[in-house]
């Protein structure tokens, strides 16, 4: 997602920037980091959007399918993306979906507000006067306890990047036609990489490194990115005073986990935590880790943060889990240390028995979010099948403050809403409309988990089938009626249901 200066624009129509879900910008996601830190935000379910640079709506438009309460207003100077972005609309018949073509500068003050602005590709690819005037957006068309996202390339990180984006403009802007500017940037980052030893040579081995990342990035990534006229990476710090100066204060960043000095050795985090003000911590870590990338959640001034996060916070939350355990069949008592593990990496090793029992019964309803006090029940009546009674307070207290500490590292998520999607396909399955309109023109569908996956050839093909009409003997049936261009082992029962099940555990089979 990229909005862009007039000079620019054609750029965009020529090669669209392709846009797709990003989790981190979600309502959801914004809402449950400012519930976290003491703020009510408005109800996800009738709240208002405003996406800036927002293409062709891939970002946009699942959470308009997410919420259909909700009403969501893009904008982008691209002409042919906007006009992309609303012929997927009409043929979803969405009614509560805006797309404008046209400038953010001339957005004014007749424009409305809104609870939640998201920038995710904007600000650091935009002239300083643009740049002012997204805060300024922020500022004067988000609602009182609203939350702005925007995301930005930021230094140190993007030093060395600074560097690989000179070398492939020098090389590229020389030529004129597109195609030739792409292929000379891919061509002199290959012959340079190649000619610097890396071998006890710092600059050979960052060369290497960006060069094995962009290596297979899509070429609307490199012209958008790298060659663009304007790309300005700056320090968290002076982000943050852009945005103060502009009315709006740091809330936090989309990613929790990136908060924390829990990543770092725990000398290093004991002398990240003794600094006494939070930007300056943030910076610091910014410094360690070599961040290139922040989204940054603000908010209006007069918002009161608190940023002592307790468990208590997690009462009105809903949570989710994919972390399996370590062993087979893991040892619930109390005391009995068990490691949990999410597909992604990120581990957990607890002795406590309430929070391995909420571990595994959120395992067994991945991708669904439980809410709080349901999944307190639940892992209760695990440990205590024949208790006869509810769950205690300390138990709560007990069951929060861990879930905080398993989301801190990325082995849960947290949500204000519960999830869109369903892992039961029912009697009749009906897929995301989006997905079986995506699945029609390649691999790669949005879920209603707000992410994108590529999913195979069969599974497209048997998406278009689930529109919430056929039971299964139907759907088999259509499958052999549509002949060698269905796939065909998927006619038999036990093959269909299996392959219905894969698709609502990757969040495609729309809630009843």
């Amino acid at each position: 997602m990229r909005a862009m200066t007039l000079a620019s624009a054609s750029s965009y129509d020529e090669v669209p920037y392709e846009s797709y879900p990003v989790i981190g910008t979600h309502p959801d996601r914004l809402s449950t980091l400012a519930r976290l830190m003491g703020i009510e935000t408005p109800a996800l379910e009738t709240c208002r959007v405003l996406e800036l640079g927002c293409a062709a709506g891939g970002n946009l438009i699942p959470m308009a399918l997410e919420l259909p309460g909700a009403q969501f207003t893009g904008v982008d100077l691209s002409a042919a993306q906007i006009a992309a972005g609303k012929a997927i609309v009409e043929a979803l018949h969405l009614q509560n979906v805006r797309l404008i073509a046209g400038d953010v500068m001339d957005i004014g003050d007749d424009f409305g507000q809104f609870d939640y602005v998201i920038a995710h590709g904007l600000y650091s690819w935009v002239p300083n006067a643009t740049q002012q005037k997204i805060l300024e957006i922020c500022k004067r068309h988000m609602t009182p306890n609203g939350v702005a996202y925007v995301g930005y390339n930021t230094l140190p990180g993007w030093r060395m990047r600074g560097t690989v984006r000179d070398l492939m403009r020098w090389q590229a802007l020389q030529f004129p036609e597109t195609d030739r500017r792409l292929a000379q940037a891919r061509g002199i980052l290959e012959f340079v990489a190649r000619g610097v030893p890396d071998e006890n040579n710092v600059y050979g081995k960052l060369l290497r490194s960006e060069l094995d990342q962009l290596r297979n990035v899509p070429d609307y990534y490199i012209l958008h990115e790298y060659l663009a006229d304007v790309n300005e990476p700056l320090y968290f710090h002076e982000f943050v005073e852009r945005a103060y100066a502009s009315g709006l204060q740091y809330l936090g960043e989309a990613e929790f986990a990136t908060m924390l000095a829990l990543r770092f050795a725990p000398q290093v985090a004991d002398t990240i935590r003794a600094i006494p003000d939070v930007m300056r911590q943030e910076q610091m870590m910014d410094f360690l880790s070599n961040r290139s990338f922040r989204q940054t959640l603000l908010m209006h001034l007069d918002q009161p943060v608190d940023r002592a996060i307790t468990g208590q916070r997690l009462q009105g939350l809903w949570v989710a889990s994919g972390a399996s355990a370590a062993r087979a069949n893991p040892n619930l008592a109390e005391g009995a240390a068990e490691k949990f593990c999410t597909p992604a990496g990120a581990c957990v090793t607890t002795p406590r028995a309430i929070t391995k029992a909420a571990l595994l019964a959120l395992a067994a309803r991945w991708p669904v979010a439980i809410a709080f006090p349901e999944l307190l029940a639940a892992a209760y009546s695990r440990l205590n099948p024949l208790a006869g009674k509810p769950p205690q307070a300390e138990d709560a207290e007990l069951l929060g403050r861990e879930l905080l500490q398993c989301y801190a590292g990325a082995v849960v998520e947290l949500h204000a809403c519960p999830s869109p999607f369903s892992i039961e396909p029912g009697a009749q399955p009906m897929a995301s409309p989006l997905a079986r309109l995506q699945a029609e023109r390649g691999a790669r569908v949005s879920t209603l988990h707000h992410e994108s996956i590529v999913v195979p050839d069969a599974i497209r093909a048997l998406l278009r089938f689930l529109d919430g009409t056929r039971a299964l003997e139907d759907i088999s049936a259509a499958i052999k009626a549509a002949g060698s261009s269905a796939p065909g082992k998927l006619a038999e029962p036990a093959a269909l249901r299996s392959a219905i099940d894969q698709i609502a555990r990757n969040a495609l089979i729309a809630r009843a």
